[in-house]
């Protein structure tokens, strides 16, 4: 009996060695399938992930860089372009090359520049993606591996689109301005409004969190985070300007601005207002078919007596130019009663309203009939976009700006001063390999505008003269050589 009941101790020891021994194994087991789930949830964690407009997309694995030493999280300008619908391209916009250090990019209604170095995006102020205005970012474009890279704040103006990078989650977020706009489309009917504006460039207040309304044919201004106004619809038109963070609004045939606050900057008593430079927050005015120019709180910085403010574009195809109305981030060309001057940023002449042009254009005969019905040889500006010889307006390698008068011509710089007296019958451009070289031409001879520099300064002679509006010139150097 003894020895059947110790067997039977031993066997109830040993169960409970196995019971415990199963209960470390199964803690084990515990803790190690907990191990995995921490390091799975953590891998997915660092894993970076991308929304685009809410929904889930692949990432490309150059869509992002971060600077060691600063930390900044810097995009692919190209890989950006993709994810948003718009088109990238290398160079610079309307010269033709694979230049990978320049790019720009283009959806329907607009067109982004960027360079490498640069802190300034050029973005065209208008449909036509004619005029540009310059937008100053706090980063300069970087590049790596032949690839152009800007900060949030970059792709956000080039884009027009809402850029946010949350570290908690690693997840990239994008919201295009197309979504933007359908969203709280459908979210303004809601709260009670008509509509909202159909003008692109107005649209882009949504990347500002900012919505134009309209309600019963009158527009205003609310936040799209609570809906609440911030300007009230009471006007019968707003255009936003991006650059500025202005409105310009108009009531009953009278325009003016408002601020981000609705507080009025420029009074509601002109025609047509409309923005010259957002850098300097220059604005012209119309009145009665005159212009003038004026700063963003309404101080006339030019009267309002004008009869043309920027050159006619259309008159030089080829010319340089990011806006007609602002040339070299300083000069305003001015026309009064036939006659053409400068003004700089702050509304001061730099030249005199005393030249009969602005700019060189080529003059060809055209035959018409007089009233004996007998032909005669008239002339008329040459508005063709030649393939050889173009007209000219402005010389980027000098900052140069063309004037004529009495029928000669001549160049003054981005302060006014003459640096090429008008003593020229012609100054041109001639297209050679995607490069437009300058000549200068009087009394049939020819010579290159590198040339004429050079000659002028081997020879100890100025190339600027004191007087800015003045064509008078001691400089009658005629060493040129015949190239046409």
């Amino acid at each position: 009996m003894e020895l059947r009941s110790e067997e039977q101790q031993q066997k109830g020891n040993k169960g409970k060695k196995i019971v415990v021994i199963s209960i470390v194994i199964l803690i084990i087991l515990i803790a190690i399938i907990g191990a995995a789930i921490i390091v799975l949830k953590q891998e997915e964690k660092e894993k970076m992930k991308l929304s685009v407009n809410g929904t889930k997309a692949s990432i490309p694995a150059d869509l992002i860089l971060t600077d060691s030493n600063t930390g900044e999280t810097y995009y692919s300008i190209n890989r950006i372009a993709n994810l948003v619908g718009y088109n990238f391209y290398n160079g610079e916009y309307r010269k033709y090359s694979e230049d990978k250090t320049k790019c720009y990019v283009e959806c329907e209604n607009e067109l982004a520049m960027m360079e490498l170095n640069s802190n300034i995006i050029y973005k065209s102020n208008s449909n036509s993606k004619v005029n540009f205005d310059a937008y100053e970012i706090g980063k300069t474009i970087k590049t790596y591996d032949n690839m152009l890279y800007a900060t949030a704040e970059g792709i956000q103006i080039a884009f027009n689109t809402r850029v946010s990078y949350n570290t908690s989650n690693n997840t990239i977020t994008l919201y295009t301005l197309p979504y933007l706009v359908n969203y709280y489309k459908q979210a303004a009917e809601k709260y009670g409004y008509t509509g909202i504006s159909e003008d692109f460039i107005t649209q882009k207040t949504l990347v500002k969190e900012m919505l134009v309304v309209n309600k019963d044919g009158k527009y205003g201004v609310v936040s799209t985070k609570t809906f609440g106004n911030i300007i009230g619809t009471k006007y019968d038109k707003i255009v936003y300007l991006e650059n500025t963070g202005e409105f310009i609004v108009t009531n009953e045939g009278k325009t003016g601005t408002l601020s981000l606050n609705g507080d009025i900057r420029i009074g509601l008593r002109y025609d047509e207002i409309g923005l010259i430079n957002g850098k300097h927050s220059i604005y012209y005015a119309k009145d009665k078919n005159l212009y003038g120019v004026l700063n963003q709180n309404g101080r006339i910085l030019a009267y309002v007596q004008y009869d043309a403010i920027g050159i006619n574009r259309s008159l030089f195809p080829t010319a340089d130019i990011k806006n007609d109305l602002f040339l070299y981030d300083n000069c305003i060309p001015l026309k009064k009663d036939g006659k053409w001057g400068l003004a700089d940023k702050n509304g001061n002449y730099i030249l005199n309203i005393e030249y009969d042009e602005m700019g060189y254009v080529e003059k060809v005969p055209v035959a018409q009939e007089n009233s004996n019905n007998s032909i005669v040889n008239t002339t008329t500006a040459n508005q063709r976009s030649d393939r050889s010889t173009n007209n000219v307006i402005v010389i980027p390698e000098i900052e140069g700006i063309v004037i004529g008068k009495n029928g000669k011509y001549g160049v003054v710089n981005k302060t006014g001063k003459i640096v090429i007296p008008c003593e020229f019958d012609k100054i041109f451009s001639i297209t050679n390999e995607g490069k437009d070289d300058v000549y200068l031409e009087r009394n049939g001879r020819t010579v290159s505008l590198t040339r004429y520099i050079e000659e002028n300064t081997n020879n100890n002679t100025t190339n600027t003269v004191t007087n800015p509006n003045t064509n008078n010139s001691s400089n009658t150097n005629d060493n040129f050589v015949i190239i046409l």
